[in-house]
């Protein structure tokens, strides 16, 4: 089977998943969204695929491009029926499924930092998206999007020491078919565990950012950024940080950079 992905051959790969395959679009969340909302019996796992993403997007509308044959782009329609304040529950179930997934090639490499990128030492191979699909004022089904680099060639690049691919990690080609497959595969398998406390213990236990000094750049009120220590997350996704003083926090909206240790 050739690895560049068409209609067939992902047919022949997901068997009788419902998916939408693209060679090029702006962003598959996007038109996965649209898709909801035009079919509302469209069954939870359906799936956007493309080949190439021109203007697909992270947390707080930052860009994320998808070059032709080099990685990964798809979103997956879900129907959690979830409140607004759990959304974060399907971030957590999209990091669980990849870490499922990428952990037997690249073992103690790889961790989750919070709230939604994928680290294989330190750097980032995978990026993960949660948009709820909104029908007036009701939540409906929710868009989970994840972007991962497969063969990206960051060298030479300003994302060098920040970005990897995971053929760049493995130091062997990887059959996007099969990786694909079996992440939508762990996908739908936590999808349906998404109320189990067990989702949120197994994500905890990935996360890289926990017991670490952080900084943290808040998203919501323009105050300055500050260092703490990332102390656990809760069972709504929050992240929970102890300052200096003693107090402790609880954030929803930021980024947060892991300091390092002056002997790292």
């Amino acid at each position: 089977m050739s690895d560049l992905f068409t209609y067939e051959s992902l047919r022949q790969a997901l068997g009788q998943q419902p998916f939408r395959f693209y060679e090029r679009v702006a962003s598959t969340q996007d038109l996965a969204r649209d898709w909801a909302l035009s079919e509302p019996e469209l069954p939870a796992g359906a799936l956007v695929i493309a080949e190439e993403q021109t203007a697909g997007r992270g947390r707080q509308r930052r860009e994320w491009r998808t070059p032709p044959g080099q990685a990964l782009a798809l979103s997956m329609i879900l129907r959690p029926h979830l409140v607004p304040e759990q959304l974060p529950r399907v971030t957590m179930l999209g990091g669980v499924a990849v870490a499922a997934t990428l952990s037997p090639l690249l073992s103690d490499a790889l961790a989750l930092k919070w709230p939604n990128d994928v680290l294989v030492r330190g750097r980032k191979l995978c990026g993960i998206l949660s948009e709820a699909v909104w029908e007036g004022d009701r939540m409906g089904p929710v868009v989970i999007g994840i972007g991962l680099n497969v063969r990206v060639d960051f060298a030479r690049t300003d994302l060098a020491g920040y970005a990897t691919s995971l053929e760049s990690e493995l130091g062997q080609p990887v059959n996007r078919h099969a990786l694909l497959a079996n992440l939508v595969g762990h996908l739908l398998h936590w999808s349906q565990r998404i109320h189990d406390p067990t989702l949120v213990e197994v994500w905890r236990g990935w996360l890289k950012t926990l017991g670490r000094r952080v900084t943290v750049y808040p998203q919501t009120d323009g105050s300055a950024s500050y260092e703490a220590v990332a102390e656990t997350v809760d069972d709504l996704g929050a992240l929970i940080v102890r300052l200096d003083n003693g107090d402790q926090r609880r954030i929803l909206a930021a980024d947060v950079g892991l300091v390092e240790s002056p002997d790292a």
